[in-house]
C-alpha cells in the first residue's frame, strides 16, 4: 500500500465512552476541513502508523459478510449511499454500544476520509477510525517580546496509537492496531470483527508448530522419527508445501480428529484460519523443525539429542528386576 500521495478530505470528531459506567456519547454535527499543519501530522502518525502488512486483517461474519457492521457501512459510504458525517455517527454508535467492558475507557473518536492510497492500478480513498484514549501532556513556550514563558498544554498523540483501523475502498481488506488490547480484545473481536491476515512466514511458522505437536502426539518412538523423517524430506526436497499436504502426511500417523483440532487451536491462538492450499517456503520450515526435532524421545521419559546427520531406527527395552532400565539403540548415518 502506497501513501506518499495520500491526502486529507475532511474528518469528523466524537466522544465515545462507556455506557457501563454511565458516561455519555457525544456527536459532533459536522464534518470538518484541516490545515496542512494538521493534515500533515495525520498523515505522518495514524496513516503511516497503521499502514504495515503485520498489521492487515479481513472483515469476517459467521453468516454474511454483510452483517457485519464496519463493513456494511464502509460500503454505503464508498457506494455514495451516505456523507462523511452520517457514517462517521453510526460507527461511534456502533462502537459505544460494543464498549461494555469495565476496562474499555472513553475518548475521542476520529473518523478521516483519506484519498490517494496507491493499491493496484488506481488510487483509491480509505476511511479511518481512530480513538484517542490517552490524553498526553505537553511543554509550550510562548514568547512576548524579549521574554520567554512556559506553559502546559495536554492533547493527542497522532504518533502514538491507542485503537485504529483502515477501511479501504476496494474490498474487506482492513488495516487494524490496538495497543491495549491484552486489557480488553473487543476493538478488533467486536467493533471490528476481523481476523488476521497472514503473510507467509507466519503461516510457515503456524504449520511448523502443529508439526511439532502432532510428533508429540506419536506414542510410538519408531514411528515418531519416521513422520519427522517424512516431513524433512518433503520440506528438503519441494520448493513449496502446503498446510493440507502436511495435514494429510500427519493423518497416516495420528486420528483426523486430533489433526484437526490442533490446526483450529493454532488458528485461534494467532487469530486466523490457514487456507489449505496456500504455498509455504519448504526450507524455511525445514531448517525449524530440524532444530526442535533434533530431540528425540525414546520412551519411559527419555530423550536424546541426536546431531542433524543421524537418525532414530529402534529401540529396544529392558527392565532389571532391581528397577533398572537398558535402552538399546540402534542409529543410521542419513545419506546426503
Amino acid at each position: 500500500m502506497l501513501i506518499s500521495e495520500s491526502r486529507v478530505e475532511r474528518l469528523v470528531v466524537h466522544r465515545v465512552g462507556n455506557p457501563a459506567r454511565s458516561e455519555p456519547l457525544q456527536l459532533s454535527s459536522k464534518a470538518i476541513g484541516v490545515d496542512e499543519e494538521v493534515s500533515a501530522l495525520i498523515l505522518d502518525g495514524y496513516l503511516k502508523g497503521i499502514v504495515s502488512d503485520k498489521k492487515k486483517y479481513q472483515f469476517f461474519h459467521e453468516s454474511d459478510l454483510n452483517l457485519n457492521e464496519l463493513y456494511h457501512f464502509s460500503r454505503q459510504f464508498f457506494r455514495g449511499e451516505m456523507d462523511l458525517l452520517t457514517v462517521s455517527q453510526r460507527i461511534a454508535k456502533h462502537l459505544y454500544a460494543r464498549s461494555q467492558h469495565p476496562n474499555i475507557a472513553a475518548g475521542d473518536l476520529l473518523v478521516i476520509l483519506f484519498s490517494g492510497l496507491g493499491d493496484g492500478d488506481s488510487p483509491q480513498r480509505a476511511l479511518g477510525i481512530f480513538k484517542a484514549e490517552i490524553q498526553e501532556d505537553f511543554l509550550t513556550i510562548v514568547e512576548s517580546g524579549e521574554v520567554f514563558d512556559v506553559s502546559h498544554a495536554s492533547g493527542i498523540n497522532p504518533r502514538l496509537i491507542d485503537k485504529g483501523a483502515l477501511l479501504l475502498e476496494n474490498g474487506p481488506l482492513v488495516y487494524a492496531v490496538d495497543r491495549q488490547g491484552h486489557e480488553a480484545k473487543f476493538w478488533l473481536d467486536d467493533f471490528l470483527q476481523a481476523m488476521r491476515v497472514p503473510d507467509t512466514g507466519t503461516s510457515s511458522k503456524v504449520v511448523a508448530e502443529v508439526m511439532e505437536q502432532i510428533s508429540e502426539e506419536i506414542e510410538d518412538p519408531q514411528a515418531q522419527v519416521r513422520f519427522k523423517d517424512e516431513v524433512m524430506t518433503l520440506c528438503k526436497t519441494e520448493p513449496e508445501v502446503s498446510p493440507r499436504q502436511m495435514g494429510s502426511m500427519a493423518e497416516r500417523y495420528v486420528a483426523p480428529e486430533q489433526v484437526n483440532r490442533l490446526f483450529d487451536s493454532a488458528a485461534e491462538s494467532y487469530g486466523f484460519a490457514l487456507q489449505g492450499d496456500a504455498p509455504l517456503p519448504a526450507q524455511g520450515m525445514a531448517r525449524r523443525l530440524e532444530k526442535s526435532w533434533s530431540k528425540v524421545g525414546v520412551g519411559h521419559g527419555v530423550s536424546l539429542l541426536l546431531p542433524s546427520d543421524l537418525s532414530l531406527q529402534n529401540v529396544r527395552s529392558v527392565k532389571g528386576d532391581n528397577g533398572e532400565l537398558t535402552l538399546t539403540l540402534h542409529l543410521l548415518k542419513k545419506e546426503d
